[in-house]
């Protein structure tokens, strides 16, 4: 085994100390360049699962098949091992796009009780199946904001975006993150926060009668249980949470809706084969 030289190893650590030293002058600055920004400069990224007519798999020949990809940094994860997630705040919306044989792409999105989308469900003949007069298909979506952090410790803001397939894991998690309650010195127990807790996030393959797709496994806690997996108010990701729930509250921030690929609607449940989607 190699010896270390205790030399070396001091002078690394206290170049070490006094870069953080030298660091801590940032808390003066903290944030500061940013007061004049919107929702028009800044956008948070999706996490997606890789499906089997994805475009990213035949551009990356090293991408696969129920990978997690960053939609605007092209990161990607294993599937299997997952990401590490903090859920902040969520969204119900109903997400316009075009229909894949007119192009694709996203086009809005419509609150759930708006006039356009009660008029669609009002038209429909089948239930879950809504369109805009123009030919524009209407998707119930659940959208969930957080902090995405990977096993180097980085942290970085994201959403979910959950419809068909997936509503039915949304519903999960948010009913086991709903029924978590935090005790406290006085005796009393409360309803802990969305974002008091880590999750993680890992994709598996699901089939039913019209294909084979990656969905997002049980969502379950980045931990044991619920006391391994919790987040202290002083915790720098449970205040990086708080502040992106406050961004989208107040309209500074939103998802980079302009980074998913045209045909989104109806891409994250292709089948293998045929390229029919499986709901």
């Amino acid at each position: 085994m190699a010896k270390t030289d205790s030399k070396t190893t001091d002078v690394a650590v206290k170049e070490q100390n006094t870069a953080m030293a030298e660091y801590g002058a940032y808390a003066d600055y903290a944030g500061a360049g940013f007061e004049n920004q919107t929702s028009d400069d800044y956008s948070i990224p999706f996490l997606q699962i890789l499906q089997a007519l994805s475009p990213q798999l035949q551009e990356n020949d090293s991408l696969r098949q129920g990978m997690i990809l960053n939609t605007v940094t092209g990161e990607v994860w294993d599937g299997k091992k997952g990401i590490a997630f903090v859920p902040a705040t969520t969204q119900h919306v109903y997400v316009e796009w075009k229909p894949r044989d007119a192009g694709g792409g996203f086009v809005g999105i419509h609150e759930v009780n708006s006039d356009l989308v009660n008029h669609a469900k009002t038209a429909s003949s089948e239930y879950g199946k809504y369109s805009t007069p123009d030919g524009n298909e209407l998707i119930e979506t659940f959208y969930v904001y957080g902090i995405a952090l990977d096993d180097d410790g980085n942290a970085s803001e994201a959403v979910l975006a959950f419809s068909s397939t997936k509503i039915k894991k949304y519903k999960g998690w948010m009913t086991k993150a709903k029924t978590i309650q935090i005790p406290l010195p006085d005796g009393r127990r409360i309803p802990a926060p969305l974002f008091a807790h880590r999750y993680r996030l890992k994709t598996v393959s699901e089939k039913n009668n019209k294909g084979q797709f990656f969905n997002w496994d049980a969502i379950a806690f980045d931990g044991e249980n619920a006391q391994q997996a919790r987040l202290l108010p002083d915790d720098p990701l449970f205040q990086s949470a708080v502040n992106i729930k406050s961004m989208i509250e107040q309209g500074k921030a939103r998802a980079a809706y302009e980074s998913q690929a045209p045909g989104s609607a109806d891409e994250e449940a292709q089948g293998a084969g045929g390229g029919k989607p499986v709901f």
